[in-house]
């Protein structure tokens, strides 16, 4: 055992690991308190000991260990993780009071300083169970001498990583919860480990669920022109899905895990339970969907290039939010345009009637295109139907804001004059009528023909 006495922290969750894999839990055990017994901010492995002490059946050990893991990971501001160790430690013991506190002061540390709230000081944490002091290294130990030293250890403090109390730390979406409604959807939903290449959200069809990555990376890519293309990587702290799942629209893009992925999953029927329980939280999904869709138009949208990322915040508050219904139409053709839409999520079909009867579709609009622009700009009625395909969530400017618009900001004008100059030039492409040759023209005149 002296060999491994000298093993790095890495080293020795890398042996743990393997050893979880062979189901030598009792081995794994040894060598993860090993570890935070050398480094106690190594939360990491007080996890996967607690694991190792849940699947040997030390149920009440496995809890204390994870609750320690918690405590350490939110004083060091780790929210996300601190919230995973509490929802593994509440599967083995759901009305364990310690971690309905400890998820209380996580949720306390979020939104403290949040806008409309009362200042309140947060729980004060538990008082210490063990110290700690365990001078044995533990790789050699087996049984219940193990077991006793291993939760001497994992149930110690973190002694180290306070965090600036005068900071406020991010948690998307459930800092924006109330208190109860928090932590009902805490024990509603699930925490998942996803192995790399997993799918978990799959553009074009409609999820039920979305995701909070809690560790690891996930790889965003889109079908474009038949091959898939990477638009870019999340890590810890990201959310997916939610836009599909709050608006029912369907994900522009698919995510999948790129290694060992830790996720919590939330699924519609845990937020219609949650809502059924807390009336708040409809309006706070929907103000959250607004805003992540609103940060994504100010970031991609062609129409918010034009001007200075300063500038784009104020330009999206001159819009409403106006969610249009499967088949509903936004423009009618020979119509006004009652004004500009930008796609947020969901999609728009353009169709023109056609003068040898039916309709030509020329195309989708997606998220950060526009529509309604050709009719503002020339103050004629609109040269085309556009209507939603499927439910569609979109920001709307009405005519008279439009002209203010384009009067404050020519870049905007000047780049939606060129759009619709290209639009119309496809509309003129796509209603032309097929080559018509008379048969006359193909008989070559004599002189015509001597010439050749």
């Amino acid at each position: 055992m002296g060999g491994r006495v000298a093993m790095s922290d890495s080293s020795l969750r890398e042996l743990g690991m393997d050893l979880i894999e062979e189901r030598q839990f009792e081995r794994a055990l040894g060598v993860f308190s090993e570890s935070v017994r050398r480094r106690p901010a190594d939360h990491r492995s007080r996890m996967l000991a607690a694991r190792c002490l849940a699947e040997m059946g030390e149920r009440e050990r496995a809890v204390t260990a994870y609750h320690a893991c918690a405590e350490g990971l939110l004083r060091r501001d780790y929210l996300l993780s601190a919230m995973a160790a509490c929802k593994l430690a509440l599967e083995l013991a759901p009305q364990e009071r310690r971690l309905k506190d400890t998820l209380v002061r996580i949720h306390a540390r979020a939104s403290r300083n949040a806008s409309g709230r009362a200042s309140v000081p947060p729980p004060l944490p538990p008082e210490t169970m063990f110290e700690g002091k365990v001078e044995q290294d533990l790789l050699g130990m087996v049984g219940e001498e193990l077991t006793q030293r291993a939760i001497e250890v994992l149930a110690a403090p973190d002694p180290g990583g306070a965090a600036d109390p005068n900071s406020r730390p991010p948690l998307p979406l459930f800092a924006a919860l109330e208190r109860e409604a928090f932590l009902d959807l805490v024990y509603r939903m699930a925490w998942r480990s996803v192995p790399p290449g997993t799918v978990m959200s799959q553009e074009g069809e409609t999820g039920d669920h979305l995701y909070v990555i809690v560790a690891g990376k996930a790889e965003v890519t889109r079908l474009t022109e038949g091959q898939r293309k990477t638009l870019g990587f999340l890590g810890g702290g990201s959310i997916f899905g939610e836009l599909s799942l709050i608006t029912n629209t369907s994900p522009t893009a698919s995510v999948t895990s790129t290694v060992d992925t830790e996720v919590f999953e939330v699924r519609r029927e845990h937020l219609n339970a949650v809502a059924r329980n807390h009336p708040s939280v409809p309006q706070v999904l929907a103000e959250f969907a607004q805003q992540r869709m609103a940060r994504n138009m100010m970031a991609t949208s062609p129409l918010f290039q034009q001007l200075p990322e300063s500038d784009r915040a104020a330009l999206l508050g001159r819009f409403t939010f106006r969610a249009l219904q499967p088949r509903e139409k936004a423009l009618v053709e020979g119509e006004p345009s009652p004004g500009l839409f930008l796609v947020l999520a969901g999609e728009l079909v353009v169709q023109k009637e056609d003068p040898a009867g039916g309709a030509v579709s020329l195309g989708i609009l997606r998220e950060g295109e526009v529509a309604g622009e050709m009719s503002l700009l020339t103050g004629t009625n609109a040269s085309a139907t556009v209507a939603a395909t499927r439910k569609t969530a979109t920001a709307f400017l009405p005519r008279e804001a439009f002209s203010e618009l384009t009067q404050e900001h020519p870049p905007i004008k000047t780049y939606l004059e060129q759009l619709s100059e290209q639009r119309m030039q496809r509309t003129a492409e796509a209603l032309r009528p097929a080559e018509i040759i008379d048969a006359d023209e193909l008989v070559i005149e004599p002189e015509a023909a001597k010439a050749v």
